[in-house]
């Protein structure tokens, strides 16, 4: 990508997706972690991590004042808290944004701010651990 030129929306949201799937596949947490589903699951709860992960970054939009970000995760919020099983699963979701004909900047800020946590929770633990913290 040329310096000035518009991000690529769509291989951003590609490898958000994929980042998605790699934070999801492996337990970086031991069983017992609030942020597991279940105290003897070693897997990640993946609705509540996609609710904590959108929960705070519509916080920081919302600070930040960037609306259509704020409008983008609310309605987001709305879907995933109308059924127990979103009609379109988070991948798909994240997918789908490059074509849902919201603001490219405010999509391309929304796609590389996930990436930076998603690309965060793939670090390997040393002296800092990784990069998915826990409260």
């Amino acid at each position: 990508m040329s310096a000035g030129a518009p991000p690529d929306l769509g291989a951003l949201a590609q490898r958000a997706a994929a980042l998605w799937r790699v934070a999801l596949s492996r337990p970086v947490h031991p069983a017992g972690c609030t942020c597991m589903g279940h105290f003897l699951i070693p897997a990640m709860n993946a609705r509540d991590m996609e609710a904590d992960i959108l929960d705070y970054m519509r916080g920081r939009y919302a600070a930040e004042g960037i609306g259509v970000l704020v409008a983008l995760l609310d309605a987001r919020a709305a879907g995933r808290e109308a059924t127990d099983i979103p009609a379109q699963p988070f991948r798909a979701w994240l997918l789908r944004l490059p074509d849902d004909g919201a603001d490219p900047t405010a999509v391309g800020r929304f796609l590389a701010d996930l990436l930076a946590t998603l690309e965060s929770f793939d670090r390997p633990a040393g002296p800092q651990g990784s990069g998915l913290i826990c409260i």
